[in-house]
């Protein structure tokens, strides 16, 4: 582990601010962590294993438990195989984990499954995972570019035709009181060229919310901002940047940090917690609170 201190430049309505982030700590040695999620209790990471192979069957990935500092609880808490898991999200004791092309819901009691839907005639390359209500679940197929809602009652599977499409789709946050979907994508092609804004679930039109293109990954709202997660390009250059929720391209503000891969973070009482996927990392990151100021 390693403290450290970085600056971050906020950009508030074209005004120029500089705040300071404090007790940045990192913590290394896991595989390739792709998702992070929380009980209020503790930290569930997705490690996709040794190899940075998304897609790959290959019986390595785990589900590690930490406590809030990031000390590790538990190496695995899952005993089944796991492959390559990515998305997470928790809902009421149940933690859903998407794994290439199933989707496991696990009792975070005692780490048994209570049971799995089969999404392989639609994908292989599952995302992100976020919970709308007690009986449905979206998820992203990033290799097919298609949203997927999922009535978790009688465990059948709907595709959301969106309109554009949306390449690479990646990270998805609920806006339940917008009736929104907020999503981005890693692009196409090997490109950053992925984008970012929300999906009207009334209409189920994309509406983009910057101009700014880039390999984006995680995605979340925290005290009116929105916050996504941007590789920036395959090497130690990604960050995390945040904008106003009703997307105003002058009120942005961009926290640099130079992360490994940045994917699916979470925002937990002022602290964000990213993994950098590239290097085996999870940074823990405390925020000032001007940092966060509603707009």
């Amino acid at each position: 582990m390693k403290n450290s201190k970085r600056i971050v430049s906020l950009f508030l309505l074209g005004i120029p601010l500089c705040l300071e982030a404090q007790n940045t700590k990192t913590i290394s040695g896991f595989g390739h962590i792709e998702s992070i999620a929380t009980d209020g209790t503790y930290i569930y990471a997705a490690d996709i294993g040794k190899e940075l192979l998304p897609v790959a069957k290959d019986g390595d990935g785990k589900i590690i438990k930490l406590d809030k500092r990031g000390n590790i609880i538990a190496p695995n808490i899952y005993p089944e195989t796991l492959h390559a898991p990515k998305g997470l999200a928790i809902h009421k004791e149940i933690l859903f984990v998407n794994d290439i092309d199933r989707i496991i819901a696990i009792n975070l009691k005692n780490g048994q499954k209570v049971y799995e839907i089969s999404m392989a005639n639609h994908t292989a390359f599952l995302n992100d995972i976020a919970v709308w209500d007690n009986h449905t679940l979206f998820v992203s197929a990033t290799d097919k570019n298609k949203l997927f809602k999922i009535n978790l009652t009688d465990k059948t599977v709907v595709e959301i035709k969106i309109a554009p499409e949306i390449a690479g789709i990646n990270g998805l946050f609920c806006h339940k009181k917008a009736s929104r979907l907020y999503v981005n994508g890693f692009g196409s092609d090997n490109k950053p060229n992925g984008v970012l804004g929300y999906i009207d679930l009334t209409t189920n039109t994309f509406t983009k919310l910057t101009n700014l293109e880039g390999y984006y990954d995680g995605l979340a709202i925290y005290k009116d901002m929105l916050v996504a997660s941007n590789w920036v390009s395959f090497e130690n250059k990604g960050m995390v940047m945040v904008w106003d929720i009703f997307g105003s391209q002058r009120s942005k503000k961009i926290t640099a940090l130079p992360v490994g891969g940045p994917a699916d973070f979470i925002i937990y009482k002022d602290v964000l917690i990213v993994p950098a996927m590239l290097t085996g990392e999870i940074h823990f990151i405390r925020l000032d609170s001007d940092l966060l100021l509603q707009i």
